[in-house]
């Protein structure tokens, strides 16, 4: 009897925490298996004592048997419990449910190679959520964790069955697409990142929060023929996307070179977004009664450039550059900037200059090289009569062209210290019969379309008629308009 209690304990107790259960299983096989041999040694030395008594032996030999075959059930199904815990592990993400990192490298070491025995290219993707950081700070980890399920089957459903979603890390997702070319891979991820700023996520209290993303795009074999050069590439693109604000993409070989000059001192390249911004607030500042002048123009100029059909990577680049185009202005004296009457000649001497001083504060941060010659030329004329270099037609940079003309726009439009702003009608008739002379045709066209179809940026600026944009702070006493839309001290 003392035997069948001790397998009865061991079947029906309830499993030690401090042990696992494996082991559990075992110690209660061994038992088991003792009590049945015990009893079946006793039943052969001593057998029944007659027909008429209760088969005690027999029914505890039946018992063990049963709780025997029990236990080794149990265990059979732990370890396969076990066993598929650990392959699952190994290939899907416990959290994202998606592919393992390590399912992401066997996969992206397959691509290569197969790639290069068919010839084939392929797109690699690196997901990024802007400021997921904060997101876990401000509500909890558990919001965060359900931030990544969400955005994991959000990004498995609008992607291709041969498509590879994984995590990458942290907050990162990687994306193998084969068989695309850089132009599918930049639409692909320009849909992600639009559904994704568009979406709503839940947090764990039940509100609702809008989230952003960036992402870094290289192409196989162009960016990279090994795993760990691709990784690298698109690593490299996602950061040039971050620095530049977030929520954007950015292809690898639009990113800056690695070369820098060897009398500047480099900036971490994960600071750009910094350096961007702080320039641009200190032009504000400086220009003060242009407020919010950098950004508008900024919004100006990749909307033209989006117009005209730029990629999307040389519309982020020229939209940094308007937003630093009169950074040059920081060594401009306010007597100038802010004096009401003309200009002597020397004063405008003055002013010419900053687009060179411009290009020499720039130059100290190899991170915005790509884009100085843009902020260097904004000022040059179609026709050739501009500064400082006095650059004609193709010559000037498509950039620096679609500076100058929304530049001079929002100049027009603005109250400036020495004339009054104008409207939407007004500056861009002065736009047009400049066109030729100071701007380029092609970007005036394409400026007075995206006036005329982009709603969005219809609502940063006023309709034909009304009041001036950025007025300033007080009404102060104007001088007639100047005659042209290129001879502004603020533009």
């Amino acid at each position: 009897m003392g035997f069948i209690a001790a397998a009865f304990v061991f079947v029906v107790r309830p499993p030690d925490p401090s042990r696992s259960r494996p082991k559990q299983a075992q110690t209660m096989i061994v038992v088991l298996l003792a009590l049945v041999t015990v009893l079946s040694i006793l039943l052969a030395l001593i057998p029944p004592a007659g027909s008429d008594a209760f088969p005690w032996a027999q029914t505890i030999l039946l018992a063990t048997c049963a709780a025997l075959f029990a236990a080794v059930l149990s265990a059979r199904r732990g370890r396969s419990a076990e066993t598929t815990t650990f392959v699952d592990t190994a290939t899907v993400d416990a959290l994202t449910r998606v592919a393992s990192h390590r399912v992401f490298q066997d996969r992206l070491a397959h691509e290569c190679d197969r790639a290069y025995r068919f010839g084939d290219t392929f797109m690699l993707l690196v997901l990024d959520l802007d400021d997921f950081h904060q997101l876990n700070n401000r509500h909890g980890h558990q919001t965060g964790d359900g931030v990544l399920l969400d955005l994991a089957g959000r990004l498995r459903s609008q992607l291709r069955e041969i498509d590879l979603v994984a995590r990458f890390g942290g907050d990162q997702f990687a994306m193998i697409l084969p068989h695309t070319f850089e132009k599918g891979g930049v639409e692909v991820a320009e849909r992600l990142r639009q559904s994704i700023a568009a979406s709503v996520f839940q947090t764990a209290k039940g509100a609702e929060m809008r989230l952003t993303v960036s992402l870094g795009l290289c192409s196989y074999p162009a960016d990279g023929a090994s795993p760990p050069q691709l990784v690298e590439a698109a690593q490299r693109a996602l950061a040039f996307a971050k620095a530049l604000g977030g929520n954007q993409i950015q292809v690898f070989r639009e990113t800056p070179g690695r070369e820098t000059p060897d009398n500047v001192v480099s900036l971490p390249h994960s600071g750009r977004g910094a350096v961007v911004r702080s320039l641009a607030a200190a032009v504000d500042i400086r220009d003060g009664y242009t407020h919010e002048h950098s950004r508008l123009v900024s919004e100006l100029a990749s909307a033209i450039a989006r117009r005209i059909g730029l990629a999307s990577g040389d519309v982020v680049r020229i939209g940094v550059a308007a937003l630093l185009h009169d950074v040059g202005k920081i060594g401009v004296p306010d007597s100038i900037l802010t004096k009401e009457g003309s200009l002597s000649r020397e004063e405008w001497e003055c002013v010419r200059r900053h687009p060179v001083l411009g290009k020499r504060i720039m130059e100290q941060a190899p991170e915005l090289m790509d884009i100085m010659p843009l902020v260097l030329h904004h000022q040059e004329r179609y026709d050739g009569t501009g500064y400082p270099e006095r650059l004609r037609g193709e010559q000037i940079p498509l950039g620096a062209r679609i500076i100058a003309a929304a530049d001079a726009y929002h100049a027009i439009r603005s109250d400036r210290p020495y004339r009054s702003g104008r409207t939407h009608r007004e500056a861009m008739r002065e736009l047009q019969r400049c066109s030729g002379s100071q701007f380029d045709p092609q970007v005036v066209k394409a400026l007075l379309g995206a006036l005329e179809t982009d709603d969005e940026l219809r609502s940063l600026l006023p309709t034909a008629g009304e009041a001036p944009l950025a007025a300033a702070p007080a009404a102060r006493p104007s001088v007639t308009p100047l005659p042209s839309a290129a001879v502004d001290r603020g533009a």
